[in-house]
């Protein structure tokens, strides 16, 4: 199966949750999940979370035990703080498995080091321009690459780091901010040291919380940058206040903005029409393009999107 095949499988079972039809996403899964390897761990999750919500604790737990044998595991906090999986909460079998998973990751954490995943434009030309573009919270690198490395085929180097703050296995989040900042910073430093990039054309993107990343670093001015393509951003409402607070008193100048969100991701698309309204309102260019028919996931013309952005942020 393809990655268009996983996402529109994806996009089903959103839409199946966004309707609490559980025992329906749950057939669909059943049915389905042997046909994306790829994302076998990432499936696993969602059949445990369906199981629970149909009640069915001890299907959900077998699941689980049989990722614990492969070597895999899910983050801790997912299994905390996921209203899907409550009734499984008071299970000691499950308590002694997430336990085994906190310890998994803590294991992990002391070896964790900044990453960063290049994908070189298939065109030749003396430079090139940069799109630096972050992964949602929960996702890395790898994964999120595959998104966006069509862009090479426009002449774009296409630059994805990938932060240090882990939370699970392959699962990596931007909660720190400064943190963030500093290591997509050095990046962007070893960047320019080793590729040669057109200084007054670098672009930053992400998805979700990588979107809400790139959109604080723009307006803060954390980076060199001509303004961000993101889809989805999710920011926290005290991170909406503080940057309405920040614009009052000190507006970046050359910063365009361009989102894309899905009209069904009912928390994404709440802060990009806030976000998109808090630059008109300084007078900072920013586009709201709206995808029909779409949760919070890529949509299967990702690139073609990311282009018409690309052109919208770029231009003089």
């Amino acid at each position: 199966m393809s990655e268009v095949d996983f996402r529109r499988f994806q996009q089903q079972i959103l839409d199946l949750y966004q309707a609490n039809a559980y025992t329906q996403a749950l057939m669909l899964l059943e049915q389905n999940y042997q046909n994306h390897p790829d994302y076998a761990r990432t499936i696993a999750y969602w059949r445990i979370g369906a199981y629970a919500l149909v009640g069915k604790q001890t299907e959900a737990l077998q699941i689980f035990q049989d990722v614990l044998d492969q070597g895999e595991w899910f983050p801790p906090a997912w299994l905390d703080h996921d209203e899907d999986l409550v009734s499984l909460r008071p299970l000691p079998a499950f308590q002694i498995m997430v336990e085994t998973c906190r310890q998994r990751l803590n294991d992990l954490q002391n070896t964790i080091q900044p990453e960063v995943l290049i994908a070189q434009p298939e065109l030749s030309a003396n430079a090139f321009p940069l799109l630096l573009a972050m992964h949602g919270n929960g996702s890395n690198g790898h994964d999120t690459l595959k998104q966006w490395k069509g862009l090479t085929t426009q002449g774009w180097l296409v630059a994805i780091p990938q932060s240090t703050q882990i939370v699970g296995p392959d699962a990596y989040v931007w909660d720190d901010r400064d943190k963030g900042i500093n290591e997509v910073r050095e990046h962007l430093t070893r960047l320019k040291e080793d590729c040669s990039i057109v200084s007054e054309t670098i672009v930053l993107g992400g998805f979700s919380a990588g979107g809400a990343q790139a959109i604080w670093m723009a307006l803060h001015q954390s980076v060199p940058t001509c303004g961000f393509v993101v889809l989805g951003p999710y920011l926290r409402d005290t991170e909406i206040e503080a940057l309405s607070s920040f614009l009052e008193h000190q507006k970046p100048t050359q910063i365009r903005g361009y989102i894309l969100v899905g009209e069904k991701d009912a928390g994404g698309l709440q802060a990009s029409r806030v976000i998109a309204e808090l630059m008109h309102t300084h007078h900072l260019p920013c586009e709201l393009a709206l995808l029909p028919d779409l949760a919070h996931a890529y949509p299967a013309d990702f690139v073609h999107a990311v282009v018409r952005g690309l052109t919208f942020v770029t231009q003089k």
